[in-house]
Order: structure tokens, then C-alpha cells, then sequence
């Protein structure tokens, strides 16, 4: 009876480490129970917990954890343990810089995840620039292609295409960011804005409840904020500069106020202005001629020229494309530019969860919140090994 026996080893293993203080022959026994049941996860987990008290085995321990933590970002236990396993290794360990950097995101997730368990980590280290390299490698899947690129190229005269209206936003000329009276939100966006040499933008500080960024296409394109976001603390700051001037760099202020069919129409005027065959989205012919004319008559002779060697791979990969799909890749590319940028995870996650209007106002869940899929991916964006590497390169 395999399952009978697993249990038999598992049951002489909790001997062993609870009884005896044998931590050593409790993993023997619990690698035989796996052995016998490999899909086992109560005794794999028992084993990764057993390996975290043998000094010799924390390198495997730690990285154990890590898987674990990777199949759950709201896994508090898994968090805390890459964390304590990361401080005890010597500075002269193989890779401990890296290791540490992954005990302090792990810290900082940990820290969302159960705020009573542990203290946070010391604040991170901001980045002074991210080149458009490091903005490339870190791209959701499906955000990098012709048609973002083309979109991205096209939208400072897109956006003047279509009528704004900055009060529906409830933002008025004298609402404009004051850096005296909100300093330290002033400071973040304009160095965000040096780091990724982003597109200039107006911001508006509104009074309104919660966490809230909404978009304008105004010329330059407007950002909206409540109130809730000045008080925001500094690396929740720097998070949430990055990522709302890379929306912006992208488009966003299209995008993110246009529903998915209009998202569609936008799209196919792009790829029809840049010689481009794209399927019917639904632009009125009526209205085509006139977008193209004002489009004609604005784009510059050089982005011209770029947007017409995307135009015909742009066209055929609308034709594959849900606008819904390119806008959650932008979106979640965004996400990943500004923990690239700001570095702390748990900050990075507390402030799309305070954004996202689906979790309520109040104390937020951490377990709903990593099940919503742009909080997932960004936590396990954060737990990545090419995550640490692109770190230490932009921070480098």
C-alpha cells in the first residue's frame, strides 16, 4: 500500500525532527516518502522545512522556497523563509548578492502578504535610468510587437484626433500639481520622468477619495490624481510615477479611456495611415479620409517614414489581435517598467491593489488581491530569476 507506507515515512519523520531533534534523518525519511508518493506537496513542503534547520542544505531550502513561493505569491510562510534563509548566508556565499536581493523582495512581498508576520526591508534602491533596452526585456508577451511599436510611435497625434474633455475629470486649471503643496508626489514624477526620458505630461490633483490615476489626451497628454495618491509613502510614489508615465508613453491616454471596439478603430486608423491592409474594426469610412488628412498633415517627415516599415506587420498582427489582449500587455509591461524603476515589490503590489477598484475601499486582502492577474503577474515577475538580473543591471 504506497500510501499507507508515505504516511508511515512521514510519521517517522516528525518523530525524528520533533522528538529525537534529528532534523538530518527526518529528510531521509521524507525524501523516502516522496520517493514512494512524488506529488505529495504536505511532504515536500515538510522536507523544504526540514532542509531550512540543516545549515548545509539552505542553498537547496532556499530555492525550494522559491519554487513554492512562484506556484503561490501569497504563500507568507514561503515568503518569510527566502527572506530569513537570504540573511544567514556570508556575504562570501556564491551569488549572495543576488540571494539577498531576493531575501528583500521576498521581505517586501512578505510584508503585503502578512503585515503583522515581519517588518519590512529597508526601502530600495531607486534606479537613476532605465534604458529602452531594459524597458524591452522586461515587456509583457505581446507588447513589444509592431503594432505597440506602431502605436507607441503614433500617439502624440493620435491623441489630437479625438476631442478631450479634462473636467469630466474633474480636474480645473487651478487643480494643477503644486510642488509645494504635494512636494514629495512633484519629486517622483519628475524623476521617474528623467529616468525613463519620458514623454512630458500636465498633472492634476483632485479631491476625491481612494487611489485613483485617470488619462486625458490633452496636449500634452494630462494625468488626473486623487488626492489618496500624494499620500502615498515614497517607493509607493516611485512605483506609481514609473508606471503612469510609461501608460502615457504608450498611448494610454487612448487606450485606457476607449472601450475595446474603439481601441480596435484607433488601431486600424494607425495601421491604414502607415500603408498597412488592416481587417475592418469598424472605423467609419465616412470618417477615415478626414483622420488620415489630419494625420498626413502633422506626422513628421522621419516618424513617417518609421511608421511605414511597421505598417504592413502591424496590420497582419491586428488581424490576430484582441484589443483587450494589447491593452493588458501594455498594461502589465507598465507594471513591470516601475518595479524595474522602484524595486519594491510589496509597495508595487499594495499600489495596484489600491488602484484596482474590484477589491473595494479599505484594509486590502492580500490573497484576492495576487488572485487578480496583473497582481500575479507582477508578483511573480518580482520572484523571477531574470527579474534579479535586470535589477542589478539597471541599478549597475
Amino acid at each position: 500500500d504506497p500510501l499507507a507506507a508515505a504516511a508511515r515515512y512521514k510519521h517517522f519523520a516528525e518523530v525524528l525532527r520533533d522528538k529525537v531533534r534529528a532534523p538530518d534523518r527526518a529528510a531521509v525519511m521524507l525524501e523516502k516518502a516522496l520517493a514512494i508518493v512524488p506529488g505529495d506537496a504536505d511532504a515536500r513542503r515538510a522536507l523544504v522545512e526540514v532542509w531550512t534547520d540543516l545549515p548545509e542544505a539552505s542553498p537547496r531550502a532556499l530555492e525550494a522556497w522559491s519554487d513554492l513561493a512562484r506556484q503561490d505569491p501569497s504563500d507568507a510562510g514561503a515568503l518569510s523563509a527566502i527572506a530569513t534563509l537570504a540573511a544567514r548566508l556570508p556575504p562570501t556565499a556564491p551569488d549572495a548578492a543576488r540571494l539577498a536581493e531576493r531575501g528583500r523582495i521576498a521581505a517586501s512581498l512578505a510584508a503585503f502578504v502578512a503585515p503583522t508576520s515581519r517588518d519590512a526591508p529597508p526601502p530600495a534602491a531607486v534606479a537613476r535610468s532605465v534604458a529602452e533596452d531594459l524597458r524591452t526585456r522586461v515587456a509583457a508577451p505581446g507588447a513589444t510587437g509592431p503594432l505597440a511599436r506602431l502605436l507607441e510611435l503614433l500617439a502624440p497625434w493620435l491623441e489630437t484626433l479625438f476631442p478631450s474633455d479634462l473636467a469630466r475629470r474633474g480636474a480645473r486649471p487651478d487643480d494643477e500639481l503644486d510642488p509645494t503643496r504635494h512636494p514629495a508626489l512633484a519629486a517622483a514624477l519628475v524623476e521617474a520622468a528623467h529616468a525613463l526620458q519620458a514623454r512630458p505630461v500636465r498633472s492634476y490633483v483632485v479631491d476625491r477619495p481612494g487611489v485613483e490615476v485617470t488619462f486625458e489626451n490633452t496636449q500634452p497628454p494630462a494625468i488626473v490624481l486623487s488626492e489618496g495618491v500624494a499620500a502615498l509613502g515614497a517607493p509607493s510614489l516611485a512605483f506609481l510615477a514609473a508606471r503612469t508615465l510609461d501608460l502615457v508613453d504608450h498611448g494610454w491616454a487612448l487606450v485606457g479611456k476607449f472601450a475595446p471596439r474603439d481601441v480596435g478603430i484607433l488601431l486600424e486608423l494607425a495601421c491604414r495611415f502607415s500603408g498597412g491592409a488592416p481587417p475592418s474594426m469598424g472605423l467609419p469610412p465616412q470618417r477615415a479620409g478626414a483622420f488620415l488628412g489630419v494625420l498626413e498633415s502633422q506626422v513628421p517627415a522621419r516618424a513617417f517614414e518609421a511608421a511605414h516599415e511597421l505598417g504592413p506587420a502591424a496590420a497582419q498582427e491586428l488581424a490576430e489581435t484582441d484589443p483587450r489582449a494589447l491593452a493588458a500587455a501594455l498594461r502589465r509591461t507598465a507594471n513591470r517598467v516601475a518595479l524595474l524603476y522602484a524595486g519594491d515589490a510589496g509597495a508595487a503590489v499594495r499600489t495596484l491593489a489600491l488602484l484596482d477598484r474590484r477589491l473595494g475601499a479599505g484594509a486590502v486582502d492580500p490573497a484576492p488581491a495576487l488572485a487578480l492577474p496583473d497582481l500575479r503577474d507582477l508578483a511573480l515577475f518580482a520572484l523571477s530569476d531574470p527579474f534579479l538580473e535586470l535589477r542589478a543591471a539597471v541599478l549597475g
